[in-house]
């Protein structure tokens, strides 16, 4: 008989916010301050790092600085 998992709100189904691990550079362009080029970026440091293990690691992006991973925390997830 499988037990119910508890619920995790980070990944439940109302959870809005973008995955950095598997949104797309069209997905990624849509955020404020992210255009093509750093949408592009995120993802080549996602194909040669694997997954981001935390919102932070989107400081280590070439392009995105402190500044901007505050803004975007509250609208993406891993």
């Amino acid at each position: 008989m499988a037990q119910a998992q508890p619920a995790d709100p980070a990944a439940g189904g109302n959870d809005s916010r973008i995955d950095l691990n598997t949104a797309t550079e069209e997905q990624l362009d849509a955020l404020p301050g992210i255009g093509k080029v750093t949408a592009e970026r995120i993802v080549q440091w996602r194909a040669q790092h694997g997954r981001f293990a935390s919102v932070d690691q989107l400081g280590d992006v070439d392009g995105i600085g402190d500044t901007r991973v505050q803004r975007l925390r509250e609208l993406v997830r891993v």
